[in-house]
């Protein structure tokens, strides 16, 4: 059996991103899913995802493969058995259908229990659960910012670096592959509490996170971001904070160079 063939089997999780985007998703579904219905029943979820799948992408398909999970095995048992599965299954797309099947438990979760079920992918030590975790919430999450943002600013300072990038990454104002938040585009200033912990943060997985946050607002807010990069140089001008400020003022620089 070759590589990708243990992949759309679920036997083993891939290692790249050029892997995540190779798995059969519908064959990989089959494998784990059959054991839980009929094959009518199989066919139908099949059916429904490639009908909802629009636009068409890795992450539509994602959304809506939890969706069609959490609305099919409506009964709670049946459901939680699918979830164990995929909760606990080594391939990573399952564990991502997971990440999902959670989001459409809302708003039967309040936002706190979704964080607290949410955790375990947000911590996941597979680079692609991780970022499925805070892509399968971001939108519940920005649906009420004020909750979100008091929430998650505990996660800031996690002893995880994982967790600390997640409660960054999930609320960026132009997410990657996902829709924008227009309140956080013309506000940044109400997240504020997210990143001024991070502003010395060791780990580069979490320092470009925050970077990249603060690109993302400088195209809306460039004087705000400005302002916010001076004032931690001033506070902490150490060379985490200094890579920090250099990413999240490329747009900015570039755009001085330009004119």
């Amino acid at each position: 059996m070759n590589r990708l063939e243990m992949l759309n089997n679920g036997l083993d999780a891939t290692t790249n991103l050029n892997e995540c985007l190779q798995v059969d998703q519908e064959h990989l579904f089959r494998v784990i899913i059959n054991s839980f219905c009929n094959e009518q029943l199989l066919n139908k979820m099949l059916s429904d995802i490639t009908a909802n799948n629009s636009p068409s992408g890795i992450l539509s398909r994602m959304k809506i493969t939890g969706k069609v999970l959490a609305d099919t095995f409506t009964e709670s048992a049946s459901l939680e058995e699918v979830y164990s599965c995929l909760s606990q299954h080594i391939s990573d797309t399952a564990r991502g259908w997971a990440c999902f099947i959670l989001a459409q438990q809302m708003p039967s979760l309040s936002l706190q229990e979704l964080l607290i079920n949410i955790r375990p992918y947000a911590k996941d030590n597979h680079f692609g659960v991780r970022e499925w975790a805070w892509m399968a919430v971001r939108e519940k999450l920005s649906s009420d910012l004020t909750v979100s943002i008091e929430l998650l600013s505990t996660w800031v300072t996690n002893p995880n670096s994982f967790i600390r990038r997640f409660a960054v990454e999930c609320l960026r104002p132009r997410g990657v592959w996902c829709k924008h938040i227009t309140e956080l585009k013309t506000q940044p200033e109400i997240a504020l509490s997210l990143l001024e912990p991070l502003k010395n943060e060791p780990e580069k997985y979490v320092q470009d996170s925050v970077a990249n946050w603060l690109n993302d607002a400088s195209k809306t807010q460039p004087e705000w971001v400005s302002a916010l990069c001076s004032k931690w140089l001033s506070e902490s001008d150490t060379p985490f904070t200094q890579r920090i400020v250099k990413k999240a003022l490329r747009t900015i620089d570039k755009t001085k160079k330009g004119n």
